[in-house]
C-alpha cells in the first residue's frame, strides 16, 4: 500500500496532459488488484460456508472483515484518480503541441488535479492504517498467506546503479 502512495504523481509533474497518465494507470492497477484480493479471500470464505467445507472460524472471520474494511478507501482513492483522469482528457482534447514544444495546463487545472490527488493519497493512507491496526489479526488468521501478502505490498526501494568511471569497466 505504502507503495502505490508513493507512486501518485504531484501535479507539479504535468505539463500537456498526457505526462502523469502512466502513473496514474499503474496506481490504478495496484488498487484493482489489492481489491481484487481483499473480494478473493472474502469469496472463499463465502464459498467454504455455503459448500459446507470446513467453515472460516470466528478468527478468520474476523481477518477477513479486517480485509474488507480497506475497500472503501480504496474505492474513494479511485473515486478520486477518476476526476484526474477526465481532468487529463480535458487537457488531451484541448491543449495541443505548439510550435515552440509542450503548451502547459492552466493553473487552475493543475490544482484540481492536485487537490484530487491528495484525496486519493488520503485515502490510500486510511486504507493501509486501517490495515496496519489490523495487521496482528490479519497475520495471525493467514498464516499460510500473510508472508507473500506482506512482501507483495511492501515497498522496498532499490538504490541506484553505479556507474563505473568513464575508460574503466567492471
Amino acid at each position: 500500500m505504502d507503495r502505490v502512495f508513493d507512486d501518485l504523481p504531484k501535479a507539479e509533474e504535468l505539463r500537456r496532459g498526457d505526462d502523469i497518465a502512466p502513473d496514474i494507470h499503474n496506481v490504478v492497477s495496484d488498487i484493482g488488484v489489492i481489491l481484487t484480493e481483499v473480494y478473493e479471500e472474502l469469496a472463499t470464505g463465502n464459498r467454504h460456508e455455503a459448500e459446507n467445507l470446513t467453515g472460516y472460524s470466528h478468527p478468520e472471520r474476523f481477518g477477513t472483515a479486517s480485509l474488507a474494511q480497506c475497500a472503501p478507501p480504496l474505492g474513494t482513492a479511485l473515486a478520486h484518480l477518476s476526476q484526474v483522469v477526465d481532468r487529463l482528457g480535458f487537457l488531451h482534447e484541448n491543449i495541443r503541441h505548439s510550435s515552440t514544444g509542450r503548451t502547459p495546463p492552466p493553473g487552475d487545472i493543475r490544482i484540481v488535479i492536485q487537490e484530487h490527488l491528495d484525496q486519493a493519497s488520503t485515502s490510500l493512507r486510511t486504507a493501509a492504517q486501517q490495515l496496519r491496526g489490523k495487521a496482528t489479526e490479519i497475520t495471525r488468521v493467514f498464516p499460510a498467506h500473510a508472508d507473500a501478502i506482506l512482501a507483495h505490498y511492501t515497498y522496498t526501494p532499490v538504490p541506484p546503479a553505479i556507474a563505473p568511471p568513464p575508460g574503466r569497466t567492471r
